[in-house]
């Protein structure tokens, strides 16, 4: 393995505590086309995405460290950076597994956000759902014609997502920030980084707690806890007036990763 590919994964697939796991969320992103094919991570397309299914990645399945996460490298995916028009990723409503604040959509005419889009065979995409709590955490959508671009070639198929169910966190002001991590063009939101996201919600949900390590880990080990702060969570939630995407109805085959 030569200097610059140890580089490489030392970027991108990072040795994580778990409470880096939280607070680095979405994690380090190429903003280039990547395969990982014959279980290797490879720069570029090395796979025909004929007949695959595109999905857009708004969090943390931009990286390349998440999708080895679920997919590991014995499945063969491939990645390509897209524009999301007329949107912006905020904080959704919610808290995963792993102690994250995740991200999600929210209309916003005129921004423009990097992201990326993956490309799942109809198997891997039975796979996701599961891992994105189809149903109880986030919808799966089809995004309307014309709001997410492909950089490296021209497609004009659809193209769909992941939507949280509750809606967007309000912070200050009762309005929802930007993930910093993510650029964007003409944004229109506060953006802050996962850090502060999760250290303004244990503040607002458990003001006698000033550990955030410590209240993650009880997030994370404690899964009754952690659905009884997404009810709370939901009560709170900003819901889009006018979004950009339809909601598709999928039947589900295993159980949820929640």
């Amino acid at each position: 393995m030569n200097t610059n590919t140890q580089q490489i994964k030392k970027k991108l697939f990072p040795n994580l505590s778990y409470y880096d796991r939280a607070i680095k969320y979405p994690y380090p992103t190429p903003d280039y086309a990547f395969s990982f094919f014959n279980g290797k991570f490879l720069k570029g397309i090395h796979l025909d995405l004929e007949g695959r299914i595109p999905i857009l990645s708004v969090g943390s399945n931009r990286a390349p460290i998440q999708l080895h996460r679920k997919f590991t490298f014995k499945q063969d995916i491939c990645v390509t950076p897209a524009t999301l028009y007329d949107s912006d990723v905020s904080y959704a409503a919610s808290i995963s597994s792993y102690g994250s604040m995740p991200a999600t959509q929210w209309p916003s005419i005129g921004t423009t956000v990097d992201l990326n889009v993956l490309w799942l065979t109809k198997e891997q995409l039975d796979l996701m759902h599961l891992t994105e709590a189809v149903g109880v955490a986030y919808d799966f959508v089809k995004m309307k014609p014309g709001t997410v671009k492909i950089k490296d070639f021209k497609y004009n198929g659809d193209i769909y997502g992941y939507v949280s169910i509750p809606g967007v966190f309000p912070f200050e002001l009762k309005k929802p920030k930007r993930l910093k991590e993510i650029s964007g063009f003409n944004t229109k939101l506060k953006a802050i980084d996962e850090e502060t996201a999760l250290t303004f919600l244990m503040n607002l949900l458990e003001p006698k707690q000033d550990d955030l390590s410590i209240w993650i880990r009880n997030v994370i080990d404690n899964k009754d806890y952690r659905l009884t702060l997404h009810d709370k969570l939901k009560l709170k939630a900003l819901r889009p007036k006018n979004p950009n995407w339809e909601i598709i109805n999928v039947r589900m085959n295993g159980s949820l990763i929640i």
